[in-house]
């Protein structure tokens, strides 16, 4: 007798007010995500939703984060939101992988929180290695939704975020449901891009590499040596160079994922 396949693995992230809770709402055909609005600002605890559905191959296992505001790294708040992020991550290692990010952002201009954030969550916590699909919301009104992916790409793309794919949607049906039309069809979409990234192979984020043996040598790291080698930098210049971080307070949140991969 085989054993069902575990349902593929994708983690939503994004600012607040973004859509995210709409989002998982919209995946499930039901609402069972509350909206972040009410929620503090600057942390990330993950709500795990298992979405199942008649037919087995399309459930999902989503990983809804509360948004992360601009990342002023000036308090405790969005340091351990992002060493949240890293257990999560971490964590799901031993549940088959992760099988996507899915970035959400309200259409518009990219912001520089918009940049910051996708560079710490993919770049640095995931080392690139997980697939990112942008999730752009908040398209009702537009005749056309993918037609502000046509209008936008360059602009995104210059921006330094290249996902893998991309839908173009609304989460709202809107009063008396003006835009239902638009929800459905951004259902679609979007089950139709789940579907096509669960069925790659997942990701495990390899923290038996660099990113790990960096973390080690932290005692060494925060103490000022003679010999700074060039490897024990590379996480420190990831974060204030790549990342626009103070060293002050790189240095920290390298900290506290190195005391979070202890506890793992």
């Amino acid at each position: 007798m085989s054993s069902q396949p575990r349902p593929p693995n994708f983690i939503i992230f994004g600012e607040m007010g973004v859509g995210k809770s709409s989002l998982v709402n919209l995946i499930a055909g039901d609402q069972l995500a509350a909206s972040s609005s009410s929620a503090q600002s600057c942390t990330l605890e993950s709500t795990e939703y298992p979405v199942t559905f008649s037919d087995s191959q399309l459930n999902v296992n989503l990983f809804d984060t509360v948004g992360l505001d601009s990342p002023t790294m000036n308090n405790a708040g969005y340091l351990d939101a992002l060493v949240k992020a890293h257990e999560l991550i971490v964590s799901l290692k031993n549940r088959g992988g992760v099988h996507g990010l899915l970035f959400c952002i309200k259409a518009g201009r990219v912001s520089n929180t918009i940049q910051q954030n996708y560079r710490l969550f993919f770049e640095f916590l995931c080392q690139e290695q997980v697939p990112l699909a942008l999730v752009v919301t908040n398209l009702e009104n537009e005749e056309n939704m993918d037609d502000w992916w046509t209008t936008n790409k360059a602009h995104i793309e210059n921006s330094g975020i290249v996902p893998i794919t991309h839908v173009c949607i609304t989460t709202v049906k809107g009063y008396q449901n003006a835009y239902e039309a638009r929800y459905f069809e951004s259902r679609k979409k979007v089950l139709n891009m789940l579907k096509e990234l669960g069925n790659r192979d997942a990701c495990s984020v390899d923290v038996s590499s660099w990113f790990a043996r960096m973390c080690k040598k932290l005692r060494e790291f925060l103490v000022p040596t003679k010999g700074f080698g060039r490897s024990r930098q590379k996480m420190l210049q990831m974060l204030t160079k790549r990342c626009k971080l103070r060293k002050e307070d790189a240095m920290q949140l390298l900290q506290k994922i190195h005391v979070d991969e202890e506890r793992l």
